[in-house]
């Protein structure tokens, strides 16, 4: 296997870098934060940035939990990975990281210095510090899974190569531990969202009453009971309102609805004859 390492301090962009050092040097795989990356997509891995403390994401970022790594080290063999590139602030950290996943000798240490200008350094280093924004080379949608509720961004790039245009998605999000404070969205909000999207459907007639709870990992829990207007396709209609409730809140909120469950409480019966049912 090819192993290659990029190094450099916190803040100085690594990850910002990372897609073009390992297209410049064929590699398929990158090992960035916690994450197996490839083609823009998660692989495997938790990613660091959710760690309620530094210490923790630091701890996340090279393996330390046994079930993390063994995790990682099964989606290598099992993709076949040929080349790899590990991201990380130190040469000690990347050593730690390829023992950690038995990814054996790193063959070229790339310093961040070598493949950024200090204006690029700078810009990285200011979003850090004063803005706690991290670059993580993964689309948005690829990190709604794992960012339940967190502050994310798209970072859209264009650039050329032999020709060819080529356009990479990365995103920029605030971690759980940054300093900057919390992103949160009122209960109120969540059931005005439920409401507005259940009462869209000429089928439902009123909602009665919003639940919503969380599990450990952030995502949300809803149950919506509802009164319909009968008759209709009482499943179908449930059904279609829960969809359509799950996607407006992860659009609206950024929170990642694990369910919506439409419980149908009361029938409002219609007397007019002779007509469709939806």
């Amino acid at each position: 296997m090819k192993v290659y390492a990029l190094v450099g301090k916190s803040g100085t962009g690594k990850s910002h870098h990372s897609m073009w050092v390992a297209r410049e040097n064929q590699i398929e795989y990158i090992i960035d934060d916690g994450l197996l990356i490839s083609d823009n997509k998660i692989v495997a891995g938790k990613s660091a940035k959710r760690e309620p403390t530094k210490v923790a994401s630091v701890r996340c970022a090279v393996f330390s939990d046994p079930e993390h790594a063994a995790s990682v080290r099964k989606a290598i063999a099992e993709h076949h990975v040929d080349s790899i590139l590990i991201i990380g602030t130190s040469e000690k950290m990347v050593y730690k990281i390829a023992d950690a996943l038995r990814l054996g000798e790193i063959q070229k240490i790339i310093h961040i210095e070598d493949v950024s200008t200090p204006e690029e350094r700078e810009i990285a280093a200011e979003m850090r510090n004063k803005q706690g924004k991290h670059v993580i080379p993964v689309p948005t949608f690829e990190l709604k899974r794992q960012f339940s509720g967190y502050f994310t961004d798209p970072l859209m790039l264009l650039f050329k190569k032999k020709g060819q245009t080529i356009v990479e998605e990365k995103t920029v999000m605030r971690p759980a531990y940054s300093y900057l404070g919390e992103y949160k969205i009122s209960a109120r909000a969540i059931s005005d969202i439920c409401t507005y999207e259940a009462m869209r459907l000429p089928s439902i007639h009123k909602v009665l009453r919003i639940r919503h709870s969380t599990t450990p990992g952030g995502r949300l829990m809803l149950e919506v009971d509802v009164s319909v207007n009968f008759p209709c396709r009482v499943s179908y209609q449930a059904a279609l309102a829960a969809e359509r409730i799950k996607t407006a809140v992860e659009e609206f909120t950024a929170i990642t609805v694990r369910w919506v469950h439409v419980n149908v409480k009361t029938l409002n019966i219609k007397r007019e004859e002779n007509h469709d049912m939806p």
